[in-house]
């Protein structure tokens, strides 16, 4: 393979030869996820698979340079970049337990410090992303990975976009459930406010088990985002019920900013129970033969996982 600022071209038999593609672990409108089998390493990784087409250029070149720029313990890891004739791979951390949406549908749902733990540390993944100008604009369920310690990862930034301060979004996008209701007028919108309306329907969902906004039609949906129609269970402890109130402002300018919500007692809260997840979440070491390999095929050491 030869390699060029982290991208690595070759033929798509050299490509199986180093990944097998395994089970799909996602599919979405422009790219599927696949489990992989890196041979050299003998180590599971995830592979997105992007289609190498004139139209679908622009979008993959920026979710390619997003990704590779974004370093975080709770923001799924860049390994590599393949493109052969017809396919670009982006091969990424591989997360044993699945998504957030999983985890949620579990029988019994989530337990109230987990839900706060798993909230916190998606909330330090965008703080993340905002302190460095990116906007994710599809933060779901389905886009949190849990990895095998049991510790969240945003993924997916195939919608993200670099803004710049005070710089105002246009066209729509992201999943309809959790649109904010400013990107269903004419105006142009704040996508950092956008994220955090996001982060409110993620927070509801997680503890009440279905997302705030439900309708028969789209056009239905849209009508209760607008006016922001919705109940929160009575279980909901006060302090998360709060939070998700402020998230959920129809009126962006009176949201919080994520460095505002990361003060809140719910996820000062969660920082102080470590009982309720004592795992700790650092990476593994390699061998020294394997991280040689690694090397060799482009990867950089702070990159390597087991």
């Amino acid at each position: 393979m030869e390699q060029g600022r982290d991208t690595f071209s070759c033929d798509e038999k050299t490509f199986t030869n180093v990944y097998q593609m395994m089970a799909t672990l996602g599919r979405g409108a422009f790219a599927a996820v696949k489990l992989a089998f890196c041979t050299p390493t003998v180590t599971y990784v995830a592979g997105k698979i992007l289609a190498n087409m004139k139209e679908y250029s622009a979008r993959n070149n920026n979710e390619v340079d997003i990704i590779k720029s974004l370093v975080h313990p709770h923001i799924i890891k860049f390994f590599q970049e393949v493109q052969t004739q017809e396919i670009t791979y982006l091969i990424m951390e591989y997360a044993s337990k699945g998504d957030l949406l999983h985890q949620i549908r579990k029988p019994g749902g989530l337990q109230e410090c987990k839900a706060q733990r798993l909230f916190t540390q998606v909330l330090q993944a965008v703080k993340y992303c905002h302190d460095n100008s990116i906007v994710h604009r599809d933060i779901k369920a389905n886009n949190i990975l849990i990895d095998s310690t049991g510790n969240a990862k945003l993924c997916d930034f195939g919608l993200a976009v670099k803004v710049v301060p005070r710089e105002k979004l246009k066209n729509f996008c992201g999943t309809l459930a959790y649109c904010t209701p400013e990107v269903f007028g004419v105006e142009p919108y704040d996508g950092y406010a956008s994220d955090v309306w996001n982060l409110g329907v993620l927070l509801y969902f997680m503890v009440a088990r279905h997302v705030p906004f439900q309708a028969s039609s789209s056009a239905g949906l849209r009508q209760q985002t607008l006016a922001a129609n919705f109940s929160i269970p009575h279980h909901v402890p006060i302090d998360i019920f709060s939070v998700i109130v402020e998230l959920l402002m129809i009126n962006p300018d009176r949201r919080p900013t994520i460095s505002q919500i990361l003060g809140r007692p719910m996820i000062r809260d969660s920082q102080e129970q470590a009982s309720c997840n004592p795992t700790r979440s650092l990476p593994g070491t390699l061998s020294p033969s394997i991280a040689g390999t690694m090397t060799g095929m482009g990867y950089k050491p702070e990159g390597m996982i087991v």
